[in-house]
């Protein structure tokens, strides 16, 4: 499965990923015309601060068919990490095979080569199937984020390459 880097074409196809799979969330209350230019903005952002790493990702079908994304970046301080993966969602369907996890390592990898030497990614704390995914990975429990997440780490950033 090809993961490349994200443009900014791939907004629109990102921001049906993105719905898609938090769809079943009744707290996320993003529409595909918001998340769209949310990630139009975000890469465009991207694009104009090169050569800093690029580090927004999807991964593909071998058809070129987008069923999976990932963002990071530097963390809030307040979680006391140097780097957050702040996006991650994986298409309905294609979920439990190997994407996600093959999209975190992407990220990581990114993360480490720009310097950043710890992780956080942040969670709803009803999506039982993402805490037990960031677990699966060696994500350890780390904190609650007001009003309904909570955050996992990862001390090392290298556990995940």
């Amino acid at each position: 499965m090809p993961i490349r880097y994200a443009l900014p074409p791939d907004a629109d196809v990102m921001a049906e990923v993105t719905c898609a799979a938090f769809a079943e969330f009744e707290d996320f209350d993003v529409t595909r015309e918001q998340s769209t230019a949310n990630w139009h903005r975000n890469l465009l952002g991207e694009a104009a601060e090169r050569p800093r790493p690029h580090h927004t990702r999807v991964a593909e079908l071998p058809d070129g068919t987008v069923i999976g994304l990932v963002m990071g970046g530097p963390a809030d301080p307040e979680l006391g990490h140097d780097a957050e993966i702040y996006a991650l969602a994986v298409r309905p369907g294609h979920q439990g095979h190997g994407h996600g996890r093959a999209l975190v390592r992407a990220a990581a990898a990114d993360l480490s080569a720009d310097g950043f030497g710890s992780l956080v990614i942040r969670v709803l704390a009803v999506n039982e199937r993402a805490r037990r995914f960031y677990t699966s990975l060696g994500g350890v429990l780390a904190g609650e984020v007001p009003p309904d997440g909570v955050f996992y780490s990862w001390p090392e950033i290298a556990a995940l390459l």
